[in-house]
């Protein structure tokens, strides 16, 4: 370039600025809006024949900033720096945009992931849990409830609650205001089922429904409520006898010394029966707790020889035949006193219930399975029927039969719950009129032996006690 060229560049650029600022002026006097786009126009003119210019006579091509910066008057860097001010203000809010939108998915992603934590977490309670709208409608349930009500995918979903629960209790019930008590109701899938409801308001007028099965809840409260009731029967009988015994010594009418013995030992055989129920009881509550009691080796051969003497001392005028067959060498690695307590238990059973004169037999039998004690007698007999609940406390097939024997009810229970600790099994056979089989199987590492024998005691069609 030479000095004239940029001489008249920089006259041209000098003049261009003076007729812009004419133009505005002219515009803010006259109005003339036309006249300014004229000279808008040729200062654009100007412009671009100033690049031109540069560019050919230029070996190294300018920067684009720097050759704007050298040729643009005041009013055209003005509207490039609002141009490119607004871009960048553009580009700051489209990644604000994005940024946004992030946030949004990931709180979204987040929330998904709450609520799916929380229905899997309630798919795993015990409970059924519906989730029901305002008017009652299911919108949810977890598993529980489909086993319980007996809801199926989205068959049931948005139908009402009151078609599974279609009583009139039921249907007093959830219109009420205050859902505060719970209700129960047989289950519509298993009627044997007993389950507790409870309804809780929440949200925007829905509703959390809740159903608990409370049907071993309620078998145990009626085993608690029978047990209380069996043994304030059976402690308040032998107390009346004694009561009334002492009664009649204090008023003094019993002069005759014979009368005044008779009365001391009715008195004596009650307490007696009374001991017997109460050490029962707490033997029972001792087995219960699960207490550690210290196991040592129980010579088989020696604890049936001692039971068959308490069994021939207590049968006295009724002259049982009692045998015991008891296969040498054999031991068994437990608590003597729960050893003796379930040993003497079931041969306590077949004296009381043998007639006179019958045939009680004790066997013991070992094998590479474990040993059997079995107890069989020619007594009365049990009706199958029965069978199943002979080892629940205080029940009684033939009250008044038991209560002349003295027994204390609570015999085949303590059996059963010694059996349980050690990992055995009771197995009952039983024939009215023939006679009853007990079955005693305890497992083999309880076992110690120097000798075995693959024998197991002639009882047929056992039923099996669980333990």
């Amino acid at each position: 370039m030479t000095k004239t060229d940029a001489l008249l560049i920089k006259e041209v650029s000098v003049l261009a600025l003076p007729i812009a600022l004419a133009a505005i002026l002219d515009f803010l006097l006259s109005k003339d809006t036309l006249l300014v786009i004229w000279v808008i126009a040729i200062e654009f003119g100007l412009y671009l024949l100033q690049w031109y210019r540069v560019l050919l006579t230029s070996e190294e091509r300018p920067p684009i900033q720097q050759s704007l910066r050298f040729v643009l008057t005041p009013l055209a860097r003005h509207f490039a720096s609002t141009h490119e001010n607004a871009r960048r203000e553009a580009v700051e809010l489209s990644a604000e945009v994005g940024r946004l939108k992030i946030r949004a998915t990931n709180r979204k992603n987040k929330m998904a992931t709450l609520v799916r934590d929380f229905r899997d977490s309630l798919s795993a309670l015990p409970d059924a849990i519906i989730a029901l709208d305002r008017n009652n409608r299911i919108e949810w349930w977890n598993k529980a409830a489909g086993d319980l009500v007996g809801l199926s995918s989205s068959v049931d979903q948005g139908k009402r609650i009151e078609v599974f629960f279609p009583s009139a209790e039921f249907r007093e019930y959830i219109v009420q205001d205050d859902l505060n008590d719970p209700i129960e109701i047989r289950a519509p899938v298993s009627p044997e089922k007993l389950l507790s409801i409870r309804i809780t308001p929440y949200g925007d007028n829905q509703r959390l429904f809740r159903a608990e099965d409370v049907t071993l809840v309620k078998q145990l409260e009626s085993v608690r409520q029978d047990f209380v009731a069996n043994a304030s029967h059976e402690l308040r009988t032998p107390l009346t006898v004694v009561l009334g015994y002492l009664e009649t010594l204090i008023d003094q009418k019993v002069s005759n010394p014979e009368q005044v013995r008779n009365a001391m030992e009715q008195m004596y055989q009650q307490t007696t029966r009374i001991k017997g129920i109460v050490e029962d009881m707490l033997t029972l509550a001792h087995l219960e707790r699960g207490e550690t009691a210290p196991k040592e080796k129980v010579d088989i051969g020696d604890l049936a020889s001692r039971i068959c003497s308490e069994a021939i001392s207590l049968s006295g005028e009724k002259e049982h035949a009692i045998s015991a067959n008891v296969d040498p060498g054999y031991f068994l690695i437990w608590n003597p006193e729960e050893i003796h307590s379930l040993f003497s238990n079931l041969v306590v059973n077949a004296v009381k219930y043998t007639p006179p004169g019958g045939e009680i037999t004790l066997d013991w039998t070992g094998s590479s399975n474990g040993a059997w004690f079995s107890v069989r007698d020619t007594g009365i007999g049990i009706e199958r029927s029965h069978i199943s609940r002979l080892t629940e406390r205080f029940y009684r097939v033939d009250v008044a039969r038991s209560r002349e024997s003295g027994g204390t009810g609570l015999g085949l229970a303590i059996v059963k719950h010694v059996l349980g600790r050690m990992g055995g099994d009771l197995e009952i056979t039983s024939e009215p009129g023939v006679g009853s089989c007990f079955i005693c199987h305890f497992p083999a590492e309880l076992v110690e032996r120097r000798s075995a024998q693959e024998n197991r005691p002639p009882c047929h069609n056992p039923v099996i006690m669980s333990r």
